[in-house]
């Protein structure tokens, strides 16, 4: 397994826990009004008395193991740990006094490419994107020039030469962009070039063309960028905010949408059609991240806290067998 990260534990914590709030509702874009709705299959209560600490943004290792990151022993410090599908063999994966987030990894690689506040002075001042290998080598890859710069969300390309990620991707009025470089943090390059917000980028399955989220036109919406001519189609069109994007092995594309008052996983073609809406609730599900076999959905789901705590879910793509992986 991974080595551990031991860093020594400041006197003083610098933020405060609301922050973790800000984290989320930025990365998503905007702050949605909960309304209610008349099909609630799931027979899950929400528990008021549950704290902030949260399990989110899961990634596939392989069929059967997930990568996501908590921060259930450190309200304040996140990490990076594994699971099995079937609830067991749950491992941390790093400790550090620094927060590890949103990552990414490749089938038969052990290398994990993972956005960190490690190395700044005090946790939440930015973050860069750094690989960590299974030896424990942890080797940052970008340097802002804007050191209090958020770089997140890491992309690993399919056949693991290149990587994606979101440039200074958080904060209320930010110009984010996607940019893509080599694995290694060589030959960055900004493929999206625009004022906007731009952000969360995916790759389609040959890794010939991606996909991520813009408020261009207002809200958010998927556009569709061919790599070769970087040629740009806007695939969703409407007032509300669809994000999230993550394209499957079979070319179907799984995303959220807060059309209906609040997020929920929707899935689609990879034009844009048959869009489908596969989970109903009164809270957030976010984050959809495909198996690499394409018959499974794992996505995070605060139906069982207040704010922001939640758990990691997985769900058929139809919408059918939703079960609770995660549970503290």
């Amino acid at each position: 397994m991974f080595n551990t990260f031991q860093i020594a534990r400041s006197k003083h914590k610098q933020i405060s826990v609301q922050f973790h709030l800000l984290i989320c509702v930025l990365l998503v874009g905007i702050a949605s009004c909960k309304q209610h709705k008349t099909e609630q299959p799931s027979e899950i209560a929400v528990k008021s008395s549950d704290s902030l600490v949260y399990d989110t943004a899961p990634r596939w290792q392989n069929d059967h193991t997930l990568l996501f990151y908590t921060y259930r022993h450190d309200p304040e410090g996140a990490e990076l740990y594994t699971i099995n599908t079937d609830k067991t063999a749950l491992t941390r994966l790093t400790d550090t006094y620094h927060n590890e987030w949103w990552s990414d990894t490749v089938l038969g690689e052990d290398i994990i490419y993972v956005s960190s506040d490690f190395g700044k002075s005090e946790r939440f001042g930015g973050s860069e994107i750094f690989s960590l290998k299974k030896d424990g080598t942890f080797t940052q890859l970008t340097k802002s020039v804007d050191t209090t710069a958020f770089n997140t969300s890491p992309r690993v390309s399919p056949d693991g030469k290149q990587l994606l990620y979101c440039s200074n991707c958080i904060g209320k009025a930010v110009n984010s962009d996607i940019i893509l470089m080599q694995s290694d943090g060589k030959n960055p390059v900004n493929l999206s070039k625009n004022p906007a917000a731009d952000k969360l980028a995916c790759w389609s399955p040959d890794g010939t063309k991606i996909l991520y989220q813009s408020n261009r036109t207002g809200s958010y919406n998927l556009y569709l960028m061919d790599l070769k001519n970087e040629e740009l189609t806007q695939l969703t069109d409407n007032s509300f905010n669809d994000i999230q994007a993550d394209w499957s092995s079979d070319d179907t594309i799984a995303f959220a949408s807060d059309r209906d008052g609040d997020f929920e996983l929707f899935t689609m073609a990879s034009d844009g059609t048959n869009q489908t809406q596969i989970t109903f609730n009164e809270v957030r599900d976010v984050l959809p991240s495909w198996s690499p076999n394409g018959t499974m959905i794992a996505f995070s789901s605060y139906r069982f806290g207040e704010k922001d705590k939640g758990d990691i879910f997985l769900i058929n793509p139809d919408g059918t067998k939703e079960a609770r992986l995660t549970d503290r």
